[in-house]
């Protein structure tokens, strides 16, 4: 318990150099959010998983999808550039300040909706049926709440990208529980010289 208060604890944060704010670029897109914020990692890290979340989620123009955790949008704006005009993409993310930057990267796309929610509290009310559901959740992963929401939503395709094997074999476990078959895994040695390891699925019904 004492770790887990620990982990939610306010943290206090200073800027010592610099406005606080930094710019990043995916996919020719341009993100300017705070430097206290959630970003990958390894600097090719984003470009990489957002080509592999575009080339696995089987998305066409008119297409509907969801991106939980979804941080700025990198992969929401990937979603909604395959779905085009006619579609629909939902990003949630927790972070108010991150739902804000994102917004404000993501104005040419009208049909891609940010979302400041728990993904928790707002995957059980979703009543969509979407295409394709991206999930990068924190190191604890997903868990059997949220995963369960989202089969019972019943996409076709679901990303899931995890930076701690062990939950992520957790998680692995409940999709397939739920009925999902893994059609696709991938690693990639995104924190160098440390035991951690990104694993991206690609899981069909």
């Amino acid at each position: 318990a004492s770790r887990k208060s620990a982990t939610n604890a306010p943290r206090e944060e200073c800027v010592v150099e610099g406005s606080g704010r930094v710019v990043e670029y995916v996919a020719g897109r341009r993100w300017e959010l705070s430097a206290t914020g959630f970003w990958q990692a390894h600097r090719g890290a984003a470009q990489c998983y957002s080509d592999l979340v575009a080339d696995w989620s089987g998305l066409t123009p008119g297409g509907s999808g969801w991106d939980l955790y979804a941080g700025v949008g990198v992969f929401a704006a990937r979603l909604a550039e395959q779905t085009g005009q006619t579609g629909a993409v939902t990003g949630v993310e927790s972070a108010r300040s991150a739902v804000v930057d994102g917004v404000a990267a993501l104005g040419d796309l009208p049909w891609l909706e940010l979302r400041s929610d728990r993904v928790e509290r707002w995957v059980r009310g979703a009543t969509s049926t979407p295409d394709v559901v991206v999930l990068d959740p924190p190191r604890a992963g997903a868990g059997k709440d949220v995963i369960g929401a989202v089969a019972d939503a019943d996409p076709r395709r679901i990303v899931h990208i995890g930076c701690d094997p062990a939950a992520f074999a957790r998680d692995v476990g409940l999709y397939l529980d739920a009925g999902y078959h893994l059609a696709e895994l991938r690693a990639f040695d995104a924190f160098p010289a440390t035991h951690h390891v990104e694993c991206v699925a690609l899981f069909d019904r």
